[in-house]
């Protein structure tokens, strides 16, 4: 049998670097593979969503709108502050879709902080509105 000639050119990848590059790809897909079979991914908390809008009518009343949102069902109450003090008449309250109630001030309000957080079955609470009117 005859000798072949192989051409030496340079561009070939060494067998040491083959072999680490094919180990590097091994334990990434076996880490990725892990990573699903155990659950690492799954323990994302489910966020409720719920939208409520505010609105400065006068200088004395702010109107808040409860737009719903996928949340709602488990919506247990909603509490708002403006400025930090509570707006009573949100005390716990439990809206209806669409449903609008309104805050009346003893003075006027001239830019204000208004927060609505809302608690849900599940005992979380988030907050929904954080916004300057």
């Amino acid at each position: 049998m005859g000798k072949k000639n192989l051409k030496k050119d340079g561009h070939t990848v060494s067998p040491v670097i083959s072999v680490l590059l094919m180990a590097a790809i091994t334990v990434t897909l076996a880490g990725i593979v892990g990573s699903m079979a155990y659950g690492m991914g799954g323990s994302i908390p489910q966020m409720n969503l719920v939208v409520v809008t505010a609105e400065q009518t006068n200088s004395t009343a702010i109107d808040f709108t409860f737009m719903g949102g996928p949340g709602t069902g488990s919506l247990r109450y909603l509490n708002a502050t403006i400025d930090g003090n509570p707006a009573d008449p949100l005390s716990d309250y439990q809206p209806d879709v669409g449903s609008v109630w309104t805050y009346v001030g003893s003075g006027s309000f001239p830019r204000n902080h208004v927060v609505v957080a809302a608690t849900f079955d599940d005992g979380s609470d988030q907050v929904v509105l954080d916004t300057y009117i």
